[in-house]
């Protein structure tokens, strides 16, 4: 009698430890894969800014900025 109350105690104490394994596995997983998922939306946002930094340093942009410019404040402050 003493036997199977040792055996049951002892199963139900490996079902409750197996399953708090099981939960942490999980949350374990989602920290993995939610850290991923932030690491690739820093990836883009630096690919973004270093695109856009390119694009305002290039001539081009340069070129049209000053068009604009002379269209707002005309000739009189080059002088």
């Amino acid at each position: 009698m003493k036997l199977m109350k040792i055996l049951k105690i002892t199963a139900y104490a490996t079902m409750i430890t197996a399953g708090i394994f099981m939960i942490v596995k999980g949350c374990m997983e989602k920290r993995k894969k939610d850290a991923k998922e932030k690491m690739i939306l820093i990836a883009k946002q630096l690919n973004t800014d270093i695109k856009n930094t390119e694009r305002k340093i290039s001539s081009r942009y340069h070129d049209k900025n000053q068009e604009k410019y002379d269209e707002m404040w005309g000739d009189s402050c080059q002088n």
